[in-house]
């Protein structure tokens, strides 16, 4: 819909965003001297029935003669809202003619209210292209919020336009302190808060970020990997039930494949491929949707259940994580391994003792591992003391027959030390 070339209203589909149902969300755009806000209808149709040019249903049934109308019905109040805001003094912005044609005023809406339907409509992509966890995440600083402004103002919300640079800082204090939440969890739940914030203000109810220059810090963590012998501990280890022992071999076959959980959890027989007379796994990440290749050597391959090779059902059937974690911390008391081991240990050891100590480099155990950039490899990759140590005695007669140490210092090198140089060339 057009108005001197100065505003326009526009319904589209969200063809990669696919709700459960199959059918896709349509959304309006409205455009404004050039500046552009969208928001969800609330409608959906089937990729079938959307015709892309006249931006409505095809054909004459009761479903498309029903949703076209809707469609109509919002059309006309945006345009509406559109015409009242054109009688202000205020410029016209399309996030204000959004916020009028809502019947919402940007001073009414409450933050806690605000994260909640922004929580809502991620928990419908839950499954398509949002993950479960990151949605419980969402849940637990929605939660947080709310406990924070009903303890310090005696609120049970506080308006969106109230969130100023002063009230992140308290929020980050009271995660802190009252909380008792650690520094990298802090951080993780500020950058929630952050994207719920630049939200708000994609929608115009504030103005100003006022998360801009406000820097979020987290703190360096070295993570958790076994040593070769810790490795071979846990492969020559007799749990004591069956469930352990499916933990127990799913937690092997990651350490020498670098599967996440998710990953090993839903894997199948269709994912193991055959080629040139070896067995791969091949599949994609859950979290990233890049691709996985990855060589099974014997051992991993052992490990796998091949009574299902004619069925979907996933090999090794696996509990929730946290169960999985708790076996593992179990396993590793028995065995004398003093590490705070979870799941997650598997990919480290994967990284470091499978590949990187061995001789693999960097960007093929990257590839193998499925991440996007090589960077997120190098977080991973851990030199062994081992391997500086056997890379510096293969070294050290090249550079020690290059350097000599001269006479005078020859009474402060050590005794057994001094025959060898003496024979030095």
């Amino acid at each position: 819909y057009l108005m001197g070339d100065s505003f326009k209203i526009l319904f589209y589909t969200k063809r990669k965003e696919k709700l459960k149902s199959g059918q896709m969300p349509i959304m309006c755009k409205i455009s404004v001297n050039g500046r552009f806000c969208t928001f969800s209808t609330s409608l959906s149709v089937e990729e079938r029935m959307w015709d892309s040019r006249r931006k409505r249903l095809k054909g004459r049934s009761e479903q498309a003669r029903r949703t076209n109308e809707l469609l109509d019905r919002i059309q006309y109040a945006v345009y509406d809202a559109y015409m009242r805001l054109k009688h202000l003094p205020d410029e016209v912005t399309p996030q204000a003619v959004r916020m009028l044609y809502s019947g919402q005023r940007s001073s009414s809406i409450g933050i806690v209210e605000f994260f909640g339907r922004h929580n809502e409509e991620f928990a419908q992509m839950v499954g398509l292209n949002r993950s479960k966890s990151t949605l419980y995440k969402y849940r637990q600083v929605c939660k947080h919020l709310h406990a924070h402004i009903t303890a310090h103002y005696g609120l049970s919300d506080m308006p969106v336009t109230r969130v100023d640079r002063k009230f992140i800082c308290e929020f980050h204090r009271w995660l802190t302190e009252t909380a008792k939440c650690s520094v990298n969890t802090v951080w993780i739940y500020m950058i929630a808060f952050k994207h719920v914030v630049t939200q708000a203000v994609a929608c115009g109810i504030i103005s100003r970020n006022p998360f801009t220059a406000y820097k979020l810090h987290c703190r360096h963590t070295d993570k958790s990997f076994l040593m070769r012998d810790e490795l071979r501990r846990f492969i020559e280890f007799k749990p004591s039930t069956q469930a352990q022992c499916r933990v127990i071999d799913a937690f092997i076959f990651s350490c020498f494949t670098g599967l996440s959980f998710s990953d090993v959890k839903r894997l199948t027989m269709a994912d193991i491929v055959r080629r040139n007379d070896r067995y791969y796994v091949s599949t994609y990440r859950k979290k990233t949707g890049t691709s996985i290749d990855v060589p099974l050597l014997q051992l991993p391959y052992s490990l796998i259940n091949r009574d299902y090779a004619d069925s979907s059902r996933p090999l090794f059937d696996l509990p929730s994580n946290n169960w999985c974690n708790t076996v593992l911390r179990m396993a590793a008391d028995r065995m004398g391994i003093n590490k705070r081991i979870s799941f997650h240990t598997a990919r480290h050891t994967f990284a470091t003792t499978v590949t990187l100590a061995n001789g693999i480099p960097i960007e093929v155990v990257s590839r193998m591992l499925g991440h996007v950039s090589i960077k997120t490899t190098q977080t991973y990759a851990r030199v062994l003391q081992t391997s500086i140590s056997n890379e510096m005695s293969r070294a050290s007669k090249n550079i020690e027959s290059n350097y000599h140490i001269p006479d005078r210092l020859m009474s402060r090198t050590a005794p057994h030390m001094i025959s060898k140089l003496r024979r030095a060339p």
